[in-house]
C-alpha cells in the first residue's frame, strides 16, 4: 500500500561539496568497507519541467498525475518500506522551465519545492539557462541541493564557472554517496545560444573519469552518475542514445546512472549498471538501490519506474500548502479560456503535425509575412480536445521567445528547410509554403523544392519575409544560415501572446491544418 507524507529534515544529511575546478572539501571519512553491509535507494526524477500541480495525462484515463505533493508522497513511502535503508533523492535536470507557476517566478517556485521534497543534487538542464546566468546563479544559491554541471567550463579554459558544482557527497545515516552531476553537450544549440555562450560543454564520459576518482578519494561509499543527456529504448528493449554511449565510454567505475533530456522511460544497464531516466513533467519516478557488503563489493538494481497517480499516495501536506499559495497568484490568468478545439492534437518529436502548422500560421498572420518556420523543439506538450485554457497554451509554448520579422534571400530560406530535413522527419513547422523532400537522401540534398501558397517557387535569389522566434533567430538549433538575412525586425511580440490573439479571432471549435506542408519525395 503506497502512501504516506512528511519528508526527511535537512539537518538528516551532512553535504560536502567540490566547488569550481575540483576544490574538495577537505573533509575526509572511512570508505565504510570495515563495517557491516549498507545501502542506499536512490529515488529520481528528471526534466520537471515546472510541473508543480498534478495533471491530467492523455494517457491517464481522466486521473491527476504527478505534481510535488504527490512525489514527495511517494518518496516518503519508499523511505517506510526500506527504513533502514536511506533515500536519496535526485534530478537529471531540466528542473524549472514549463509552467505558468514556475516561469512567472522564473523557477524560484520550483527550487522551494524541491527544497521541500528534499532533493539532494540535481544535473543543471539546458533549460535551466532559459532566463539567463545571472537567474540560474540566484536559483543555485536557493537550493538546499547541489546543482552539478562538472562538464561546463569557462570557454577557452580549463576552469568551471565559479558558480559550478562537478560534484557533492551526501551522508545520510552514516552512508555516504557521491553525485556527479553533467550537461547535455547539445545546450549550445538547445538553449539560447546567447545565454551559453561563454561556456564550453564537454565529454561527459572524460568529466566522469576525471572526478569519479576524485570522489571515491573523499571515502564514499557510493558513486552515482546524474546527468542530463539521455537515450530512447525501442519496444525490441534495444537502447541507444547520447547517455549511454557517455557512459559505455567512462572507464572509471560509478555504481548507478540517471539521465534525463529525452523524456523518455529508460530502463538499462551499462556493464550491469542500472541506467535510469522517468519520463518527464513528474508523470514518473524511477527507483534504484545500491548494497555494499562488509567486505566493499557493491551491487546495484533498477526497482523500476512508476507512473505518479495521485490517487494511489498520500500528498505532502506542508508541500502542497506551498504550491497552493504559489497557485493562488496565477490562478485567474491561468484559468482564462481562450479557445475551444474539435479534436486532440499530438506532438510527436519531429515530422509535420498539426498542432505544429496551428502555431506557424498564428506566428506568419500576426506578422503578416509570407512565411513563418517554427521549430518542432519549441512546442512542448500535446493538446486535448475541448476547452483550452491559458495555462495550457502556457504549457505548449512556455520559453516566453519573441517574434521576429526576418528578409531572407531565397537560398538561405532553403538553407533552413535544409537544416530542418532529417532522416526521420522534419524539424520545422512551416506555414506559407510546401516544401518537397526526400527523407532518404544525402543530407544537404534532401530539399527537392519549395513553393509558396500562391503557387510560385522559392528561388535561391528571391527575397521572402519570414516570421521566425528569437530562439533560431540567434542561431538556436543550428539555424545559422538566419545570421545571413538582409534584414531583421524583432517584433517584441511574445509568440504566446501570437497564438492567444490567432485561437481568439478563429471559428470555434478550432480546427488545426490536416494538409501536410512536408511532402516526401523521391529524389528523381
Amino acid at each position: 500500500m503506497w502512501g504516506g507524507s512528511k519528508r526527511r529534515g535537512l539537518a538528516a544529511a551532512i553535504v560536502l561539496t567540490a566547488l569550481s575546478w575540483g576544490c574538495a572539501s577537505t573533509y575526509t571519512a572511512s570508505s565504510g568497507t570495515d563495517r557491516g553491509p549498507i545501502c542506499a535507494q536512490i529515488f529520481s526524477t528528471n526534466d520537471t519541467h515546472g510541473r508543480l500541480l498534478p495533471a491530467v495525462q492523455g494517457w491517464s484515463e481522466g486521473r491527476l498525475v504527478g505534481g510535488s505533493a504527490a512525489l514527495a508522497g511517494y518518496a516518503e513511502q519508499a523511505r517506510r518500506d526500506e527504513p533502514s535503508c536511506p533515500l536519496f533523492i535526485v534530478s537529471g535536470g531540466d528542473m524549472m522551465q514549463g509552467t505558468l507557476i514556475s516561469n512567472l517566478t522564473d523557477g524560484a517556485s520550483t527550487i522551494d519545492a524541491l527544497n521541500a521534497i528534499g532533493y539532494d543534487a540535481a544535473a543543471i538542464g539546458n533549460h535551466e539557462f532559459d532566463w539567463g546566468v545571472d537567474i540560474l546563479k540566484q536559483r543555485v544559491d536557493e537550493a538546499e541541493f547541489a546543482m552539478l554541471g562538472a562538464n561546463i567550463y569557462l570557454k577557452g579554459t580549463s576552469r568551471h564557472p565559479e558558480w559550478v558544482r562537478p560534484w557533492t557527497i551526501v551522508e545520510r545515516d552514516g552512508v555516504r554517496v557521491g553525485f556527479i552531476g553533467m550537461t547535455t553537450r547539445s545546450t549550445p544549440t538547445s538553449a539560447r545560444p546567447a545565454n551559453v555562450i561563454d561556456f564550453e560543454f564537454r565529454s561527459i564520459a572524460a568529466a566522469l573519469d576525471r572526478y569519479i576518482p576524485e570522489v571515491r578519494s573523499q571515502g564514499v561509499d557510493f558513486v552515482v552518475a546524474v546527468m542530463h543527456e539521455g537515450a530512447y529504448c525501442a519496444e525490441n528493449g534495444s537502447c541507444e542514445g547520447e547517455a549511454l554511449s557517455a557512459l559505455t565510454a567512462t572507464t572509471a567505475r560509478f555504481d548507478y546512472a540517471v539521465t534525463g533530456h529525452t523524456h523518455s522511460r529508460l530502463e538499462t544497464q551499462v556493464r550491469g549498471v542500472p541506467v535510469v531516466q522517468s519520463n518527464s513533467n513528474t508523470t514518473a519516478f524511477g527507483l534504484g538501490r545500491m548494497d555494499r557488503d562488509a567486505s566493499g563489493v557493491v551491487s546495484a538494481k533498477l526497482l523500476g519506474v512508476r507512473e505518479t497517480y495521485v490517487d494511489e499516495i498520500e500528498s505532502d501536506l506542508e508541500v502542497a500548502n506551498l504550491v497552493a499559495g504559489y497557485g493562488t497568484e496565477i490562478e485567474a490568468l491561468s484559468a482564462r479560456l481562450v479557445a475551444t478545439f474539435a479534436e486532440p492534437l499530438g506532438k510527436p518529436r519531429r515530422g509535420d503535425f498539426a498542432l505544429g502548422r496551428l502555431i506557424a500560421d498564428a506566428q506568419r498572420a500576426h506578422l503578416g509575412t509570407q512565411v513563418a518556420l517554427m521549430n518542432n523543439g519549441g512546442v512542448r506538450r500535446p493538446m486535448p480536445a475541448g476547452e483550452i485554457a491559458y495555462a495550457d497554451l502556457f504549457e505548449l509554448q512556455p520559453f516566453g521567445n519573441t517574434l521576429i520579422k526576418l528578409t531572407l534571400e531565397g537560398r538561405h530560406l532553403l538553407a533552413a528547410l535544409e537544416h530542418a530535413s532529417k532522416d526521420d522527419g522534419a524539424d520545422l513547422q512551416v506555414s506559407g509554403l510546401t516544401v518537397q523532400f526526400d527523407p532518404r537522401a544525402p543530407q544537404g540534398s534532401r530539399v527537392l523544392g519549395a513553393r509558396l501558397d500562391d503557387g510560385s517557387p522559392v528561388t535561391a535569389d528571391g527575397r521572402y519575409t519570414v516570421a521566425v522566434n528569437d530562439f533560431i533567430a540567434g542561431g538556436g538549433g543550428g539555424y545559422t544560415m538566419f545570421f545571413e538575412a538582409i534584414s531583421a525586425d524583432p517584433t517584441g511580440i511574445p509568440d504566446l501572446d501570437a497564438l492567444v490573439a490567432y485561437l481568439e479571432g478563429l471559428p470555434q471549435p478550432v480546427v488545426a491544418p490536416t494538409e501536410p506542408r512536408w511532402i516526401p519525395s523521391a529524389t528523381p
